[in-house]
């Protein structure tokens, strides 16, 4: 975890509202402080107003997806950016070698992780595992 605050916050960056809530559900349950975003534009302008200590961030959405916005949000990202987790439906070798290259540090295919597997994974996250 980072200086930020005591409680960790992550930033939900999926177009899907259902699934948006059902992460936002689990994580905040657990404790987090939880934003949400359906977009990158959103995403970006969430992450510069509450930096977040992890970015659950969907591939594939409108207006910008999870690639342009990482490339974004390295350019703008603050002293301590967050720890990047993306999610998408489909594991294109090309997309995940460019997330990971562009700084996230887990790319997972949703479909294989329920809300509170995901929640495992951002505690081995912001604890460098």
């Amino acid at each position: 975890m980072t200086s930020r605050s005591t409680t960790p916050s992550i930033l939900i960056v999926e177009d899907d509202a259902v699934l948006r809530g059902a992460y936002e559900t689990v994580l905040a349950a657990e404790g987090y402080t939880v934003l949400t975003a359906a977009d990158g534009e959103e995403a970006l302008e969430q992450a510069q107003n509450h930096p977040p200590d992890v970015i659950l961030l969907d591939m594939l959405m409108p207006h910008m997806n999870g690639l342009d916005f990482l490339r974004a949000y390295k350019v703008s990202a603050q002293q301590q950016p967050a720890k990047i987790i993306m999610l998408s439906n489909m594991s294109v070798p090309s997309d995940v070698k460019a997330a990971i290259e562009l700084g996230a540090a887990k790319y997972l295919t949703k479909s294989s992780f329920t809300p509170k597997e995901i929640e495992t994974i951002i505690k081995d996250v912001l604890h460098d595992k």
